[in-house]
């Protein structure tokens, strides 16, 4: 019987050692994939830090593209209310620069009314003062003849000096009008 029982011991024995082994093992597996969890766990908060660094800077960086655009957005309604101020004052300056034209024009007018009233008169002189040659002696025909020449002289050069002016106050106008298209071709530019 005592033979009996210790062979019963035996493979006990050599189950536990197989058991003691395979959970050797075992243990030597979980540690290895506890070493691998805790390197992934090291390997992802790195990868979490550089993350969070990266989303702080981000965020600086996204800060001041907000400042830069505000600034940029009031910039641009300065110059948008700048161009309405200018088309305004360029408005008024084209429509004075037309309303002189128009005055220009009607002097003209006048001026050409004038001349015209003028010749026919001078006209109706000459003939009167050649149906008047029967009435005046000879003699004093060609003092009488110099005389309305020289009155028609005198009236045609203030009528010229008078047309020259006009031509001065259209070239100096036509010059703002330059001078208002250069301004604004300059501020658009800038």
């Amino acid at each position: 019987m005592k033979e009996g029982g210790h062979e019963d011991v035996e493979p006990k024995v050599e189950q536990l050692m197989s058991k003691v082994k395979k959970l050797q093992q075992g243990k030597r597996a979980i540690e290895e994939e506890v070493k691998e969890a805790q390197s992934l766990r090291d390997s992802l908060q790195e990868e979490l830090d550089a993350l969070q660094t990266e989303a702080y800077q981000l965020e600086g960086v996204h800060k001041e593209k907000e400042e830069s655009y505000m600034v940029l957005q009031f910039q641009c309604e300065e110059m948008e209310q700048d161009s309405t101020r200018q088309q305004q004052l360029n408005r008024k300056s084209e429509d004075l620069i037309e309303q002189y034209r128009c005055q220009i024009q009607e002097t003209k007018l006048k001026h050409r009314k004038h001349r015209m009233k003028f010749e026919n008169q001078l006209q109706q002189l000459i003939e009167q003062h050649k149906n008047l040659h029967s009435v005046f002696s000879p003699d004093r025909l060609p003092a009488e003849i110099e005389s309305v020449e020289n009155a028609k002289s005198q009236l045609l050069k203030a009528e010229q000096l008078k047309l020259s002016q006009l031509c001065h106050l259209e070239e100096a106008l036509d010059e703002a009008r330059r001078q208002t298209s250069t301004d604004t071709a300059d501020k658009h530019a800038d």
